[in-house]
């Protein structure tokens, strides 16, 4: 979470980086506005009393990380692009990838919005989330906007797709190519390794995570 932030602050103007989680163990996150409490009371009805639910700086809902892709993107972002379109641009651009490797698909788009916000993030589909052929939620994600940079924190379920995670992975990294324009920077630079280290304690601590 803290690196996320460090590289959307840090990058450049034009940058676009996409970057893949590798997690030791289960997780949890949550969306910014999300109420901590929330978080946690779902985590130990999952029987992880072990886990502390981390605070995302983007919005969205609960995500239980345990065997998903999780990924975030920081992209430019025009000052007239509204959040519905960002969300249907990349989850497209996932979305033809998997079918181009055999996986169906297909983008969210409800006749009418669901009423409310589940504060799970896999309970339903929101409107421009990748669903699979059974309806079911296949990818979410949640943005911020900071200084003409967008930064989209991403999670893929693998489930019933018949696709490697290593073949999900360059699902994710055409996707961002085709609908940005060009193929996004993998590598971390070490300034961005340094702030991010300087924001960690910060997502560490209690003053952040259980803020509401």
């Amino acid at each position: 979470m803290a690196l996320d932030e460090a590289v959307l602050i840090a990058s450049s103007a034009d940058a676009l980086v996409l970057r893949f989680y590798d997690w030791d163990g289960p997780a949890c996150t949550f969306g910014y506005s999300q109420p901590y409490a929330a978080a946690l009371e779902q985590c130990r009805a999952r029987g992880w009393d072990d886990i502390s639910p981390v605070r995302r700086a983007t919005g969205g809902g609960i995500v239980f990380h345990d065997g998903d892709l999780t990924f975030s993107l920081v992209f430019p972002w025009d000052r007239l692009c509204a959040p519905d379109s960002i969300y249907e641009n990349i989850h497209r651009g996932i979305h033809a990838a998997m079918k181009s490797m055999g996986a169906l698909t297909s983008l969210w788009s409800p006749p009418v919005r669901p009423a409310g916000t589940s504060q799970a993030c896999f309970i339903r589909a929101e409107p421009m989330d990748l669903v699979g052929s059974d309806g079911h939620k296949i990818l979410g994600g949640a943005l911020r906007k900071k200084a003409g940079k967008g930064l989209y924190q991403g999670s893929l379920r693998p489930e019933g797709l018949g696709l490697t995670l290593e073949a999900l992975r360059a699902a994710v990294l055409q996707g961002a190519a085709r609908e940005f324009g060009g193929a996004p920077c993998t590598e971390l630079e070490p300034s961005w390794l340094e702030a991010g280290r300087c924001l960690e304690t910060r997502y560490r601590g209690a003053d952040w995570n259980e803020r509401r």
